[in-house]
């Protein structure tokens, strides 16, 4: 086989692997080899990858590897090269050239499968569309909450429509995309962040169809050469209805170059743990000011085309700063009803299928 098809399927199925684990079985890759390719499978009993690359195989078989240090070998080995690799008393070697490595393996019998699952749901999306609904969405998951269901982003299929999901409680990402196929009944699962991280790595940016299947706590993707299990986060998503504010009573289009600009030169002296700042509408302006412990200060005013309804509250910058970021249009709404409630940002014109709420904080 050759290196660079071994290395993007090791890749991807290695990504899974930690090097420290309870079991030892678990730092390994399980490699099976048969019909003119390698399939390798690596698992952290949560979420489990199986990547397939072409090779020429004189003799089928199964073997277990070290997960990161082979990959580690291989990321070594120049590109193009072809390499060998064999079992010989239980012992794995690889070759490539004048190169000789040889890994230690453990028993076939002990690798564990996720793949026996009965799947009750199969629905189609472009895979940079399902892509795209988790990048936009998963920087608001919560890490390590006791509120376990926000440590993920939940999806929602109902009809054609594919929604994602991600809260921490002092914000949320809404992002929605239409399904190659419609859903009969309507259904929510919370995927957790370990398998958000890996499915938006190896999904593509093309518009060629990948397969989602669904079960009580499973979630399959299924892309090419590769097939994607996770299970689900056993609980329920809060009713995201509620928390997106439905109407405004002011909204100000604002652009967003000049204000992610404005943020992040204001956001530096801002106190580090809380990333605090100050934003107040008046008049024909927009403005930021932040201080910190040293008595540092920055101050930046930002000229507007139509009068402003006055404001006056703190935010996380951070937080402001990702939401933006996120948007995709050159102008995006600011919208809010009091100084005390959450503020609602979305793209001028074409927002209603990539919200952001942001709750102000006291400064």
């Amino acid at each position: 086989m050759t290196r660079d098809d071994l290395l993007k399927a090791l890749s991807v199925a290695g990504g899974v692997v930690e090097r420290r684990q309870s079991q030892p079985i678990l730092t390994h890759v399980l490699m099976e080899a048969g019909d003119g390719e390698i399939v390798l499978t690596g698992t952290d009993l949560e979420v489990e990858v199986v990547a397939r690359c072409p090779a020429q195989v004189s003799e089928p078989g199964k073997v277990t590897v070290p997960g990161r240090k082979f990959l580690d070998i291989v990321r070594t080995l120049p590109a193009e090269s072809v390499l060998q690799c064999q079992i010989d008393a239980g012992r794995f070697r690889v070759v490539m050239g004048k190169s000789r490595f040889q890994l230690a393996t453990l028993p076939v019998d002990d690798f564990p499968n996720l793949m026996n699952v009965r799947w009750d749901t199969a629905l189609h999306v472009a895979r940079a569309d399902m892509r795209r609904v988790l990048e936009k969405t998963q920087f608001c998951m919560a890490q390590q909450d006791v509120r376990y269901y926000l440590n993920g982003v939940m999806l929602e299929m109902a009809g054609r429509s594919l929604r994602a999901v991600g809260a921490d409680g002092h914000r949320l990402a809404f992002c929605a995309t239409g399904l190659n196929t419609e859903v009969a009944e309507e259904r929510q699962v919370i995927v957790p962040r370990k398998a958000i991280g890996e499915m938006t790595r190896f999904l593509g940016d093309t518009r060629d169809p990948i397969e989602l299947s669904l079960s009580a706590n499973h979630i399959r993707v299924t892309q090419d050469q590769v097939v994607f299990v996770s299970k689900l986060v056993d609980g329920r998503f809060p009713d995201y209805h509620r928390v997106i504010p439905q109407t405004v009573k002011y909204e100000v289009v604002l652009g967003r170059a000049a204000m992610l600009a404005m943020l992040g030169r204001v956001g530096v002296v801002s106190t580090e743990k809380f990333r605090g700042i100050r934003l107040r509408f008046q008049g024909h302006t927009v403005a930021a000011n932040a201080t910190n412990v040293d008595r540092d200060e920055a101050w930046e005013e930002l000229e507007t085309d139509g009068a402003l309804p006055e404001m006056e509250t703190g935010f996380n910058v951070s937080y402001l700063v990702e939401a933006i970021s996120a948007l995709e249009e050159d102008e995006f709404q600011f919208g809010w009803s009091d100084n005390n409630g959450a503020v609602r940002l979305k793209a001028a014109k074409t927002g209603d299928d990539q919200v952001y709420v942001v709750m102000p904080v006291r400064l």
